[in-house]
């Protein structure tokens, strides 16, 4: 067995290095992938109308931001009633952010278009209430 070990051994040192090993600086491209911020919601009994009233006054700040791209679904089967899909615009880099710049950007905005703080406050604990359960995940669609 020892014979055997030695012997691979000796095979793989004697192969030459594949040319993808060889000086090549070139730095790999990413990939071309759109990240997403997926949300999975099921609203408390007879709460999912006014969470979508709520989900209106959020996508006003998109529009005021040049945005248009966040889905919402209505789901008709399954366990949830929403599955709310947002783009991550810096791509899987925004989860480095300690304070994500565009965040800062929407929740100004948020907070101008609800008429202060206190009233923005209060419309983000009013929807966090009617959330019976949620689960939030990452994923991608590829564009190539």
């Amino acid at each position: 067995m020892k014979k055997l070990v030695l012997a691979m051994a000796a095979i793989g040192l004697a192969i030459p290095a594949a040319p993808a090993f060889a000086d090549n600086h070139e730095e790999p491209a990413l990939a071309e992938l759109d990240w997403y911020r997926i949300n999975l919601i099921k609203w408390k009994p007879g709460k999912g109308e006014r969470a979508h009233e709520i989900i209106e006054m959020f996508q006003k700040v998109d529009t005021a931001l040049g945005h248009s791209d966040v889905i919402d679904f209505h789901m008709a089967t399954g366990e949830w009633d929403s599955i709310v899909a947002l783009p991550m615009r810096q791509g899987i880099a925004a989860m480095g952010w300690s304070e994500n710049p565009e965040g800062k950007k929407w929740e100004a905005e948020f907070v101008r278009q609800m008429g202060g703080e206190d009233k923005a406050k209060a419309i983000w604990e009013e929807f966090d209430s009617l959330i019976l359960r949620e689960q939030r995940h990452i994923g991608h669609i590829d564009r190539d």
